[in-house]
């Protein structure tokens, strides 16, 4: 699915470059299409959790020291 998406990501900014009357549309599919990239590799790296998964105990912050 990433590589189709990169391939996509890449043909989109390709054709900005040689369709500029459509630039805006364009532009609109090759953030879409980058916005599903960067929650696919955020995901994958741990940072986007699963719907009522708790948080990993390396995810959670260490408990303030006593104020002084």
């Amino acid at each position: 699915m990433v590589p189709v998406l990169g391939i996509i990501l890449a043909g989109t900014l390709l054709a900005m470059l040689l369709w500029r009357r459509h630039l805006g549309s364009l532009m609109q599919v090759a953030s879409l299409v980058a916005a599903l990239l960067l929650m696919i590799w955020l995901q994958d790296n741990g940072y986007l959790n699963a719907k009522g998964k708790p948080p990993a105990d390396a995810d959670r912050q260490a408990p303030m020291s006593s104020p002084r």
